[in-house]
């Protein structure tokens, strides 16, 4: 896809998919470094298993060690791994060209761990919170996407709504809880807003899906017996960054904010 069908897609609908923008090297780099900081926790805690299955490790630390488990999941995000794909010219370069910005700023990027048959989803949302008003996530699967193991589901064109406000809008998307998704739920059944259909994407290992924040999206479920590992990162561009601009305001816009104002 050319530049100017990459930028009108991406603007039209919300959201652009890029099939394999992440290599097989690049996400065998992020599980390798995944596997060491597993290695230091199972060693701290019980260093007799010896399984070199990754998706085993975790579960094992997460029913030895549900605390040391969390603190190795908070600690992916500062992998070099993931910090090289996030500041990669590759990624740069599209998020420059989508947010028509010369300079992005990068957040912290991350790998979901989704853990095997549970029944948690992410319920429908926004992406707020944010440092500037415009933000774009790459939402990549480290693992083929499946209807077993669920995936993103998203609204295209949502995006055109801007910042939409209705109960306990402001809370992020854990918080929200179920009963926010019936909120949702009903909101997307009043006329004005039943031609924005679900979608859920058919996704193979390091193909991508790049989305506005202000697409509606969430995850399905992952009922399958493996883990689901995604890598996210956002660009924020620095045009409609309000810290920039006005002195009273936070680094990340609160949720209840309206950037609709911006």
């Amino acid at each position: 896809m050319n530049k100017k069908k990459l930028y009108n897609s991406f603007w039209e609908n919300g959201y652009v998919i890029i099939k394999n923008l992440i290599t097989k090297d690049e996400i065998s780099r992020i599980y390798s470094q995944i596997n060491d900081l597993l290695d230091i926790s199972l060693n701290e805690k019980n260093g007799t298993f010896t399984s070199k299955n990754l998706d085993k490790k975790y579960l094992y630390l997460k029913e030895k060690s549900p605390k040391l488990k969390s603190h190795m999941y908070d600690l992916t995000k500062y992998c070099d791994s993931l910090i090289k794909i996030a500041g990669s010219q590759k990624l740069l370069k599209i998020s420059k060209l989508l947010l028509e910005s010369k300079t992005v700023f990068v957040d912290t990027p991350q790998v979901r761990i989704d853990h095997p048959k549970e029944r948690l989803n992410l319920p429908q949302h926004q992406e707020l919170n944010q440092i500037s008003k415009d933000v774009i996530t790459f939402w990549i699967p480290l693992v083929n996407i499946s209807k077993k193991n669920g995936g993103i589901y998203f609204r295209p064109k949502t995006h055109e709504l801007g910042h939409v406000k209705y109960k306990n809008s402001h809370l992020s998307a854990m918080q929200g809880g179920k009963k926010r998704a019936k909120i949702i739920n009903q909101l997307f059944k009043r006329k004005e807003y039943r031609k924005y259909k679900n979608l859920a994407p058919n996704l193979k290992a390091g193909d991508a899906v790049i989305f506005h924040s202000f697409i509606f999206h969430g995850t399905n479920p992952n009922l399958s017996k493996n883990i689901r590992w995604i890598y996210i990162s956002r660009h924020n561009s620095i045009n409609s960054a309000p810290f920039l601009k006005d002195e009273t305001t936070t680094l990340r816009i609160p949720y209840d904010k309206d950037y609709n104002l911006f």
